[in-house]
């Protein structure tokens, strides 16, 4: 899902005394009018788009807003309007994310253990498969040229598909 800026929408109070509310009607790309999309808000003086108003779907073009007030029973005032200079639209998302696995080694002080990485060479390896590979610690030797380590904590995961589950 995208993020989009927020937008606070804000008019005066109509002076009528019979106002129970208001009325938004919004239009892309063209000029709003009272076959526009609409919903009727409370008797409020401001919203903000998108969050307050679950109708208000923008497609990505140029909004006209307007807003009427409303009686008790239903009438509307004229409709005042507003050309929005804000976009409520999103860039496109970047594209071919991926980790690639590099011959070189680097030093790094993370001490976090058992921590999955899933590494795939996309210029070596046309399979569509990645191989999970566990990071542990380095653990100092014994002074006979072991380690404390098994050789179970060495063991490779068999490869799985680039959309499976972790093994």
């Amino acid at each position: 899902m995208a993020k989009i800026k927020k937008r606070r929408l804000k008019w005066s109070a109509s002076e009528s005394a019979q106002v129970v509310g208001y009325k938004l009607y919004w239009s892309e790309g063209g000029e709003v009018n009272y076959d526009s999309r609409c919903v009727t808000l409370g008797n409020i003086t401001e919203i903000v788009l998108p969050d307050d108003v679950d109708a208000f779907v923008p497609g990505g073009g140029p909004v006209v807003f307007g807003i009427t007030a409303l009686d008790e029973v239903g009438n509307e005032s004229d409709m005042i309007t507003l050309v929005a200079p804000c976009q409520f639209n999103v860039p496109t998302a970047p594209d071919d994310f991926y980790l690639q696995k590099l011959d070189d080694f680097g030093i790094t002080a993370n001490q976090d253990e058992n921590v999955d990485y899933y590494l795939t060479s996309l210029q070596d390896d046309k399979s569509g498969e990645v191989e999970p590979v566990r990071m542990i610690k380095a653990v100092k030797s014994n002074g006979r040229g072991q380690n404390d380590r098994s050789d179970a904590d060495f063991d490779t995961v068999a490869k799985k598909k680039r959309v499976g589950g972790k093994g």
